[in-house]
């Protein structure tokens, strides 16, 4: 083990390749970084001085934005509920006025909505299995 470590260098690491302006350091470059740390130091002390933390709001505030979010959300909610009862009254209706009507066309609208909605089903599943298989999931 020491043979292989002898013969790869691994006992004896290379230095690092620096610039000569790293390796060459004179004492002006020295008091020049010196005085950009300083005022970079300066700087973030002043940032700090400046940027305030933020005050909580108050009890009250903080209820009136609760109260304000759940009357928005009942309004949405009442909202939908109308929304889905107009549409359910309408496609309801539609079907007891067209099996009234006329019952053959009301059994062919049935079954090509039944197979639209297994195709549907099918294809769904099968794009699905698609990104799987392919790793796209």
């Amino acid at each position: 083990m020491k043979r292989n470590k002898r013969e790869h260098g691994i006992m004896n690491p290379k230095k690092p390749d620096l610039p000569p302006q790293a390796i060459n350091m004179d004492e002006k470059g020295s008091a020049e970084d010196e005085a950009l740390i300083a005022q970079l130091l300066h700087g973030f002390d002043q940032m700090d001085l400046t940027i305030r933390d933020p005050e909580p709001p108050t009890l009250l505030e903080l209820e009136q934005l609760v109260n304000g979010h759940r009357h928005k959300l009942r309004k949405q909610a009442a909202l939908e509920w109308a929304l889905f009862l107009i549409i359910a009254l309408v496609i309801i209706g539609g079907n007891l006025f067209l099996a009234s009507s006329s019952f053959v066309i009301f059994a062919v609208i049935q079954g090509i909505v039944f197979v639209g909605v297994i195709a549907f089903a099918l294809r769904t599943l099968q794009k699905s299995r698609k990104k799987v298989k392919s790793g796209h999931a």
